[in-house]
């Protein structure tokens, strides 16, 4: 198959000595974030470049323009996501269609298109799947969480594409405001409110030290403390909840699910195997710290050597491991995963790591803000080990 590859800033006939029964681009990206939310949009737009009404914004909660002209679709002909023109019917208003991608939530999630690779589009025929031309973007951005990727405009009577590959900060918000639109707070209620209603992407994912991850919120989450030795190890769960109340629950409060802060531990192992806690109304709360404490005498023994790992669990289909990569032969405590519930829609779960000095009893503190502190907190006697040193 011939098909024409074009650069930055190149313009080319579309429809010129061809006889297509529409104009077909199809958009592919690849990304090592799972959870990473790219979506593509197309915007028609008069001949100063105005997008002068809400339905001429076309996306995947809206996914037919007027007269059926522009229609966005996902997985034809293997493509992520697709935008069909239909030139017969393009209102006689429309000049031009941009094409776009963009990142929900990039800011808050901290992602960007620099964490995507390989994104390519291309424009083929929608009839037989035959590719015309393909355009290579993307690869100069860095904090960007939008693209203008390209443009179909009409030139003397004929279809045209010019390959733009611009990026923005602000996501589809600033994409909005640069095509002219009013983004009024009904509008991002809309907007977020279309993002709650997408396919959930399902992942298993490890994170490295120190990564995060935002996964979707959900109405019930778990937190898992594993291991694979005879240790007796305890999993504590600080938080902090909306009305910025400060708390545990661990073996000795093994919380509720009925009440305040709706957080319940299923019990104490007493030995190898998995505690997990259950946090029955997560937006009840703004942070939540999850750390091990070992009970083997003195605080001797590697975390990492014991396998020690946690993961956290949305019920959507989403979930993230946090082992540990040290080794940290004397520490009573070690700080494991943390989770930001201040987001509306997702939750941002973090692999923290962080041990407790040598010897040193005092538990973590999580402060108000999502911070904390080892070495500050109450000091933490089990009274198993206690009765050993009687």
């Amino acid at each position: 198959m011939i098909f024409l590859i074009i650069t930055k800033g190149q313009k080319i006939d579309v429809t010129k000595g061809r006889n297509l029964p529409g104009i077909a681009i199809g958009l592919d990206w690849q990304s090592d974030d799972p959870a990473i939310d790219i979506n593509a949009s197309a915007f028609l737009l008069d001949a100063n470049g105005v997008c002068t009404r809400d339905e001429d914004m076309v996306f995947y909660n809206q996914p037919i323009s007027r007269n059926e002209s522009v229609i966005h679709s996902e997985n034809v002909y293997g493509y992520r996501e697709t935008i069909q023109m239909v030139q017969s019917v393009m209102p006689k208003d429309v000049t031009k269609v941009a094409i776009t991608l963009t990142i929900h939530d990039g800011e808050n999630n901290g992602q960007s298109f620099a964490k995507v690779r390989d994104s390519v589009c291309k424009l083929y025929n929608p009839q037989d799947g035959n590719e015309i031309a393909r355009f290579h973007f993307g690869q100069d951005l860095t904090n960007e969480t939008a693209i203008v990727v390209g443009e179909i405009y009409i030139h003397n009577g004929e279809w045209k594409f010019n390959a733009v590959g611009s990026g923005f900060i602000g996501g589809l918000t600033a994409l909005v405001r640069n095509f002219g639109l009013h983004v009024s707070e009904e509008v991002k209620q809309e907007v977020a409110a279309a993002a709650v209603q997408k396919p959930i992407k399902q992942f298993n994912v490890e994170l490295k030290k120190k990564e995060s991850i935002s996964i979707q919120k959900s109405t019930k989450v778990t937190a898992s403390l594993e291991w694979q030795t005879e240790n007796d190890l305890d999993l504590y769960c600080f938080y902090i909840t909306k009305n910025s109340v400060v708390g545990k629950v661990y073996y000795k409060e093994l919380g509720s699910a009925s009440k305040m802060p709706y957080i319940q531990l299923d019990g104490d192992a007493m030995g190898s195997g998995k505690e997990t806690i259950v946090i029955h109304r997560p937006e009840e709360l703004n942070y939540v710290l999850f750390a091990a404490y070992s009970a083997v005498s003195n605080g001797t023994g590697s975390f990492k050597s014991m396998k020690v790992r946690a993961v956290v669990d949305n019920h959507l289909g989403q979930s993230v491991a946090t082992p540990l990569h040290e080794l940290n032969d004397y520490a009573y405590w070690v700080a494991i995963a943390h989770i930001d519930f201040t987001d509306t829609l997702q939750m941002k779960v973090s692999h923290v790591e962080k041990y407790s000095n040598d010897h040193m009893e005092e538990s973590p503190l999580l402060y108000p803000d999502g911070s904390f502190q080892m070495d500050v907190g109450p000091i933490e006697f089990k009274d198993d080990d206690l009765d050993s040193f009687i």
